[in-house]
């Protein structure tokens, strides 16, 4: 599964306003607001909604580094209960 298209979904899920969202290109997109356009509040909320696509438990939402999408690609990877073939499947599932 492409995990940028998965984190674009998860952003246009949990944000109303998508004025300063910047769509990511790469994994090296780093997710600091001046870059991706995401406030702290954003950020938590697209990130609980990947967690849910994989299967991890909120309560470890704060060991998740958020350097860049790759650091959270990497913990998602590492840390997933469940998987899907496609952004579509996993975006049916959870929301």
């Amino acid at each position: 599964m492409d995990f940028i298209k998965l984190f674009d979904a998860c952003v246009k899920e949990t944000k109303p306003r998508l004025d300063k969202y910047t769509t990511p290109t790469s994994l090296d997109t780093t997710l600091k607001e001046e870059d991706i356009g995401l406030d702290s509040l954003d950020l938590t909320l697209s990130i609980i909604l990947v967690m849910d696509v994989y299967g991890i438990p909120e309560t470890q939402d704060f060991n998740i580094p958020t350097e860049s999408l790759k650091t959270v690609m990497d913990y998602m990877h590492e840390n997933k209960t469940r998987d899907f073939d496609s952004v579509e499947a996993a975006m049916k599932e959870v929301v």
